[in-house]
């Protein structure tokens, strides 16, 4: 197992990785306690509240796109790195945070560690894929869709948006911008569906729209498929590349 540095931990800061335990919150859980059936119900309401949002599906979107960060961290480690970040649930906990006036939580990691890509990368980062999506993301989203009964196709797309985001703008400024290309490549084109929990293809693909022109900002968006309710949230903000009405973009999409 290779120890994150200080240094890649500070990095990671960034992506919303915890550099503190944080105050003791309603909004803060361990990942296999959300996991819980028992406790997914509550900890919706919690969220519900707290966004001032009208049901728990709208808490279910927006609690997805803050996990969002996650498959971030993980990938950037993955790309920049070759370390296949420990992802278990058990290791992670999702510690609330409020900036700026916007709910936007961290990750706290109980170790802070995983494994190299050894001599077949390709074959690892196969395994890294299918560990972070089959193994981490995909049991999220379903127990959070099923209590919500929100659609699945907006819990990914709020996934796949910091995707993009991480693999167009951040990595591609970096040392290892072939490499990155490659993997992104892998994640979004060649990945089999079953690297993605009991989906029949790729949930991710689906989302690579053509990008527009925003006539509001002059710059090049890509327009999503599905709504992320962030409208209905006491903030009443739409994202930036609501469908609706594609605005701007920030550096980091953090709505």
């Amino acid at each position: 197992m290779i120890k994150l540095t200080g240094e890649q931990a500070e990095a990671l800061g960034q992506f919303r990785l915890a550099r503190n335990s944080g105050e003791s919150s309603p909004l803060t859980i361990k990942v296999e306690n959300l996991l819980d059936s028992s406790q997914t119900s509550a900890y919706l309401k919690e969220v519900k509240n707290h966004l001032g949002a009208p049901d728990n599906k709208t808490a279910a979107s927006i609690l997805i796109k803050r996990y969002a960060f996650l498959p971030v961290i993980y990938l950037y480690c993955m790309t920049s790195w070759n370390v296949k970040l420990d992802i278990r649930h058990e290791n992670i906990t999702f510690v609330s945070q409020e900036r700026d006036g916007l709910w936007l939580p961290v990750f706290r990691f109980d170790s802070l560690q995983g494994q190299g890509a050894g001599t077949d990368r390709d074959q690892w980062r196969e395994d890294a894929v299918r560990t972070l999506f089959n193994g981490h993301i995909f049991p999220v989203i379903n127990r959070i869709a099923g209590e919500a009964k929100v659609s699945k196709l907006i819990l990914w797309e709020n996934i796949a948006i910091y995707l993009f985001w991480l693999y167009e703008k951040i990595l591609p400024l970096e040392t290892h911008s072939e490499r990155a290309a490659e993997d992104y490549r892998f994640i979004l084109e060649e990945a089999p569906g079953n690297l993605f929990g009991d989906e029949n293809t790729n949930p991710l693909k689906k989302f690579d729209n053509r990008k527009i022109l925003s006539e509001n900002t002059g710059e090049m968006v890509r327009p999503r498929k599905t709504c992320c309710y962030s409208y209905l949230t006491s903030s009443g903000k739409r994202c930036g590349t609501c469908p609706l009405s594609c605005t701007s973009k920030r550096r980091i999409p953090d709505e």
